[in-house]
């Protein structure tokens, strides 16, 4: 008789069937985790060097590109980066953010706090850390306020955070009134700027909000944007202003405008626009903006 024999007639009960127990300790995984860090604090089967400005961090392969679909990309593509013993982020990843993603993937645990959770979601999405930049996001969603709302709106856009950026598109539409006149609003680009005074969903009690808002976003960088002036203002419910409003405001707000080749661009191309209907951000009936031949006139004291 076989030993293999032996052995499974010794495994089987009385009834026929396998006698099986399930060993299964749950804190092995933490006890895992918890060796592999003492292991790479003291540089013992480290097989690869993260670099990001004058810090090093020895790393074991395995365990980054497990937590990583960049790094298992990086390490198993094939590439030089596979055989490199150095991965150097330069200046693209604070060494402290990189520490941080390294303690997590080691420990399954990070501190996050208003100080590094903008960062963290940055590298978290840069390094495909997916965990990390959602719990970034999630911390974020819940301090979102009026103060920061502008800038969270274009974090979450570049980083395809999408409740956060529905969280923060919605607060910015809500409080435009009182953002409109910040550094954080003056500095959208165009596109940003464009989204939210043509939302439906824009909240404001009066148009002329509207458009100070954009003549103040042309005004803080009048030189390269005074070209986008006739991209912007055909967002505004010109028909809804005064012409007396629009006839005091031009003249404070561009006294020197005869020679902006953009006023002129203007006037070349409302005379041939459409009249569309259009639905005022404030509560008042459908009105005809471009058409209005008071419009264009007004938007002549431009010279």
């Amino acid at each position: 008789m076989s030993v293999s024999n032996h052995e499974n007639r010794k495994s089987r009960s009385s009834s026929g069937s396998m006698n099986i127990q399930l060993f299964h300790k749950t804190s092995h995984a933490d006890s895992l985790l918890i060796q592999l860090n003492l292991l790479r604090k003291r540089h013992v089967f480290t097989d690869v060097v993260l670099r990001a400005g004058h810090r090093a961090f020895p790393c074991h392969r395995a365990v980054l590109a497990s937590c990583s679909r960049y790094f298992e990309a990086m390490f198993g593509g094939g590439l030089k980066e596979s055989r490199d013993a150095e991965v150097n982020f330069h200046d693209s990843l604070h060494p402290e953010v990189l520490e941080l993603l390294l303690d997590y993937a080691y420990s399954a645990r990070v501190i996050i706090n208003e100080e590094n959770a903008e960062s963290l979601l940055e590298a978290g999405d840069m390094l495909q850390f997916h965990d990390i930049r959602d719990a970034a996001a999630e911390f974020l969603e819940k301090n979102l306020h009026q103060s920061n709302c502008l800038g969270m709106m274009l974090l979450s856009d570049a980083h395809q955070c999408q409740r956060l950026y529905e969280l923060s598109w919605r607060m910015c539409l809500a409080n435009f009134a009182n953002l409109y006149h910040t550094e954080d609003f003056l500095s959208l680009p165009k596109d940003k700027v464009q989204e939210l005074v043509f939302s439906e969903e824009l909240e404001v009690e009066d148009e002329s909000i509207v458009y100070e808002a954009v003549i103040d976003w042309v005004r803080a960088d009048i030189g390269r944007r005074h070209l986008d002036l006739p991209d912007l203002l055909r967002c505004v419910r010109l028909a809804l202003l005064p012409e007396t409003y629009l006839s005091k405001r031009n003249v404070a707000a561009f006294p020197n405008a005869s020679s902006k080749n953009s006023i002129r661009f203007m006037l070349v191309v409302l005379p041939m626009a459409r009249p569309v209907p259009f639905f005022a951000h404030c509560s008042t009936e459908t009105a005809y903006g471009f058409a209005s031949l008071g419009c264009l006139q007004i938007l002549r004291l431009f010279f």
